[in-house]
């Protein structure tokens, strides 16, 4: 027996679903190689305006579980796109572990925060650090993109 969705987890998020169907799909036609899906790395975004996205602990949450951490604080008006928008409200914020300089947390709000959010998310469930991310990667001048590397460089 299989299930998915709000009846496996108390996220209630469509992408956690649809990656919950792809994996009880697979295993349903492959029951020899059964497999699972991590629950440890769940992103979510808010698509008002402006757009909000968040992955991992907060800064907040981390202080509370006494868990070593350094935080970048960017602003979009500190990248060229984000000056061109005229945005004086919007920011990326990381939390980085400061021994293994992995990522803890990513938090976003402003345009375009959840396809922002992208790249750190899958560097989290990469286990890529911080220095991996803000220098082995080119950033796009004058993409909004470089707010994050901006942050990055900043850890």
């Amino acid at each position: 027996m299989w299930s998915l969705g709000d009846a496996t987890n108390h996220f209630q998020l469509k992408h956690l679903a649809n990656a919950e169907v792809r994996v009880v799909r697979h295993n349903i036609l492959h029951p020899d190689d059964v497999r699972t899906l991590s629950r440890a790395i769940v992103p979510h975004a808010v698509f008002a305006d402006p757009q909000i996205a968040a992955v991992g602990l907060t800064e907040q949450q981390a202080r509370e579980r006494g868990v070593d951490h350094v935080v970048s604080v960017r602003n979009y008006s500190e990248a060229a796109y984000g000056w061109a928008l005229e945005d004086t409200t919007s920011f990326v914020k990381l939390l980085a572990d400061p021994h293994t300089r992995t990522l803890l947390g990513a938090h976003i709000i402003g345009p375009q925060a959840a396809t922002l959010i992208q790249p750190l998310l899958q560097a989290m469930a990469l286990g890529q650090t911080v220095d991996q991310l803000a220098h082995d990667v080119l950033y796009i001048h004058p993409a909004l993109t470089e707010v994050v590397e901006q942050a990055l460089l900043a850890l």
